[in-house]
């Protein structure tokens, strides 16, 4: 199961790459800093997508071998099954876009920047095609899985090119004019989607109940990403703007890097997400090791889990809030490494006083 965690976070990771290497190439040269894109890594990207995506098809015909010839148990999966054909037009969208980058310099002009970027969102609305969201559901599903994959990529995948492919911090006010509404857009758009798929796979009023199972676990530890990522959307935004109209020469790449590396353990929240039974499904008394490991007493079956402050949840809750403060005070002393370590800690302390209070 490893394999599908870490496959799922680099195919995350090629379309925000690709995403946001055709969008920022789309924009002029006074609206972003120097980006250095060698067209190498878009084939590997592309070549990421149809690999990365085939890990789940290959899984599944592994689980139904079981002895028979899996040449033929191959072809049945791909072409009778929904993942397996989702991922037949992945691969075939993604030769047709190989075909496309050898033949036309899309990092050159930009009408053949934009048949790049149409490429990278069919690619998107593929994968969505084979969500599960898309298999509870007829159209619903898959259209706000693939709105909530393609706002994430575009967010991230600004992030990722800007902070580790620019070679200087040029443009940056003007940068940050137009991408600020425009990562809060996508987080909208985000948190919009993700709700959406949340009421289709569980009852949101079993939200709590769920912690206990690895789905539950997987959730809330995603939501409680979120609390990094206000901070640092606040730090390269608000106080960003501040800190370079008083000091031009000031570096804010680092604070840029480490809001990508936060959203991409929110993609290794997801792809953990994604390959959880959900609550419906789960074996009741099956509970999460990490949620065993934390929470110290036994949860009666077929009892619901209910939160309520106990002396420890009100100890690790104030230690969030200080943590939090400790963010902000990091990002004084000009130290990205320190805010980011100040915001994992918060995350951690608001697990624990969660999972404490509950009973």
């Amino acid at each position: 199961m490893a394999v599908l965690y870490i496959t799922e976070v680099l195919l995350y990771s090629c379309f925000s790459f690709l995403m946001g290497a055709f969008l920022l190439q789309l924009l002029p040269f006074n609206k972003k800093p120097s980006i250095l894109i060698q067209e190498r890594w878009l084939y590997a990207a592309i070549a990421g997508v149809a690999l990365f995506a085939f890990t789940p098809v290959l899984v599944l015909i592994l689980s139904l071998s079981q002895g028979n010839d899996l040449s033929i148990l191959a072809q049945s999966v791909i072409f009778t099954f929904t993942i397996g054909k989702a991922w037949a037009f992945t691969f075939a969208v993604a030769v047709f876009f190989a075909l496309y980058l050898f033949t036309f310099p899309v990092l050159k002009e930009k009408r053949f920047t934009v048949g790049a970027l149409i490429f990278t969102v069919v690619l998107l609305f593929s994968i969505g095609w084979s969500s599960h969201a898309a298999s509870l559901t007829e159209w619903t599903g898959f259209l706000f899985h693939s709105l909530h994959f393609t706002a994430v990529s575009i967010w991230t995948g600004v992030l990722i090119i800007v902070g580790w492919f620019s070679k200087d911090y040029a443009n940056w006010p003007a940068f940050l004019k137009w991408f600020s509404p425009v990562a809060a857009i996508c987080f909208g758009l985000t948190m919009i989607s993700g709700f959406f798929m949340m009421t289709v796979i569980m009852d949101v009023s079993e939200y709590v109940d769920a912690w206990p199972i690895n789905y539950g676990q997987a959730l809330l530890i995603k939501h409680l990403f979120l609390l990094p990522i206000f901070v640092f959307a606040f730090i390269n935004s608000t106080l960003m703007k501040k800190k370079l109209h008083k000091q031009k020469e000031f570096d804010p790449r680092p604070w840029i890097k480490a809001e990508s590396i936060v959203l991409l353990f929110l993609f290794a929240t997801t792809a953990f997400l994604g390959q959880q039974e959900p609550p419906h499904a789960s074996s009741e008394g099956m509970y999460s090791p990490l949620f065993a490991y934390f929470y110290s007493g036994a949860v009666p079956p077929g009892n619901p889990v209910q939160f309520g402050w106990s002396s420890m949840s009100t100890l690790f809750s104030l230690t969030a809030v200080l943590f939090f403060a400790l963010s902000f005070w990091s990002w004084t002393k000009k130290a990205a490494s320190m805010t980011f370590f100040m915001s994992m800690m918060v995350v951690l302390s608001m697990y624990i006083a969660l999972i404490t209070g509950l009973h």
